[in-house]
């Protein structure tokens, strides 16, 4: 005797998996760290969209995604890692008087991180499969994008923590070396 129906069912796994599978992810980090650098509405509208279109790419080209020889999908995100971090590295900070970004370039570029973080990612793989496992693809996906959404709040929670103890230089640096990292351990880590 189960306690759901199959459909709440599949909504509570998805949420569940899929927000434990996220804790620490480099999406979750990169969110913390727009959030950290910027201000929270525009991160989370960008992401939150980036994670339904995830999701729509889930659900309906999951199977798709898998055919992909798995390199091209690692050299790619090594490359958007990589540009990311060099970016971030060697971009020289402009004084106060810089007009910060507006609303519209935020929610894009926070659309733009998340969805290169995320395409191949786990956490999509994972929803694709507990699509095709479950046989209940709207609430899979609609859990998954709960789970996801769960997960950004807390990332922008903490970055909006961290974004006023230390310096934006700081910040900035650490991002460039993590986002090279990540694209180190993208091209050293068999797919």
């Amino acid at each position: 005797m189960t306690l759901l129906n199959p459909h709440a069912s599949a909504f509570v796994t998805a949420f569940v998996l899929i927000f434990i599978a996220e804790l620490g992810d480099k999406t979750l980090y990169t969110i913390l760290l727009l959030a950290a650098r910027h201000r929270a509405g525009p991160v989370i509208i960008g992401s939150f969209a980036a994670f339904l279109v995830q999701g729509a790419i889930a659900l309906l080209l999951g199977s798709v995604v898998a055919l992909l020889p798995p390199a091209i999908i690692r050299w790619f995100t090594v490359i958007v890692f990589a540009f990311f971090g060099i970016k971030l590295l060697i971009t020289r900070e402009e004084h106060v008087s810089a007009e910060p970004p507006s609303n519209r370039k935020l929610v894009l570029t926070a659309f733009s991180m998340v969805t290169a973080a995320e395409w191949g990612d786990a956490s999509q793989i994972g929803t694709a499969a507990l699509v095709a496992h479950l046989h209940r693809p709207i609430p899979v996906v609609l859990g998954a994008t709960a789970g996801l959404w769960a997960g950004t709040l807390l990332a922008v929670a903490a970055g909006r923590v961290i974004g006023t103890r230390i310096p934006a230089q700081w910040m900035r640096r650490a991002a460039g070396i993590f986002f090279c990292a990540f694209a180190i351990v993208s091209a050293v880590t068999p797919a």
